[in-house]
């Protein structure tokens, strides 16, 4: 079902985009002036200060923020990436993309990435680690960190699903090397589609902003034909989906207090239910971004369910 933001769509999203249509400017580019609103380099300052990161990169999914990313990083063929066995898709596609080649490692019963197993997988063709903070749970990222520092090679946090959401007081996504996030209408807050990667490294963001916008670089500041330093793609997001998505990161905290208090309540009247357990919250009070309730039934339950199912 669609995410919490697409249920918020009202008068705030509706006064942003009517500014950006008033202004004649639907492409993130405008004139350094009054008239032009700049939607989406303002939303872009407003998570790069909530992240405490120095860049955000504002994209059009977060399927295209992992594969800039990766090829940022210098991921390329031969590379090993390790992706955790249970994610969703664009995860390992991205690596396929950046024509490294995908590791899957187990993930432990917080639904993330296990750093005993991620140790186990390392090689001397592993380049980095993408650890996915999965339905909104922060993994260990610790540990993972801790794991990334002992080889040598960047971790890529993949909070596709977790905006918002915070490890030891501090978002997830900004506390590694590279951080990703989507904005499709699962997530979150939305915009239909979007994303975002966010780093404080400095030549990560300006090799992935060339890569996003045809080879310029940031901003597209001055006369740069001839001076690129590489041929680029289109991955741009445009000023009304910039408008949206500013509208709704304003009211991220009463989202946020929406979705744990309905998710606190379905959690009260289960936990007594004998046979029944949850997930593991590394960092139990951090605030997660999710609405979900994820449980384990214990095998008496799980075969009584399958035999019900037929």
């Amino acid at each position: 079902m669609p995410g919490p933001g697409l249920d918020l769509l009202g008068p705030e999203e509706l006064a942003e985009v009517a500014e950006v249509l008033a202004s004649g400017h639907l492409a993130r580019y405008g004139p350094e002036d009054d008239s032009f609103p700049a939607k989406v380099r303002r939303f872009e300052e407003h998570v790069a200060d909530q992240s405490q990161t120095k860049y955000a990169l504002a994209l059009n999914s977060g399927t295209s923020a992992l594969y800039l990313a990766l090829v940022g990083l210098g991921i390329g063929p031969g590379d090993e990436v390790i992706v955790p066995g249970f994610t969703f898709v664009a995860t390992i596609s991205s690596v396929i993309y950046a024509r490294a080649r995908p590791v899957l490692a187990e993930i432990d019963e917080s639904f993330n990435l296990d750093p005993a197993a991620v140790e186990a997988r390392i090689t001397s063709r592993t380049r980095a680690i993408v650890v996915v903070h999965m339905l909104g749970n922060p993994a260990r990222l610790d540990e993972l960190k801790a794991v990334a520092a002992r080889h040598s090679m960047p971790l890529i946090e993949d909070a596709a699903q977790a905006f918002g959401a915070t490890y030891r007081g501090r978002w997830v996504g900004g506390q590694a090397d590279a951080g990703v996030y989507s904005f499709n209408e699962f997530k979150t807050i939305t915009c239909g589609d979007g994303g975002m990667l966010i780093t404080n490294d400095e030549g990560l963001y300006r090799r992935a902003f060339a890569m996003h916008d045809q080879g310029h670089s940031p901003n597209r500041r001055g006369i740069e034909v001839g001076n690129r330093p590489f041929l680029g793609l289109n991955f741009r997001m445009t000023e009304l989906q910039g408008a949206v998505l500013l509208a709704q990161v304003r009211r991220l905290d009463r989202i946020r207090d929406h979705l744990r208090a309905n998710r606190d309540v379905v959690r009260s009247v289960i936990e007594g239910i004998p046979g029944i357990g949850f997930r593991t919250l590394p960092d139990p009070d951090g605030g997660l971004a999710t609405h979900l309730v994820v449980i384990f039934p214990d095998a008496a339950i799980a075969g009584a369910v399958a035999a019900e199912l037929g």
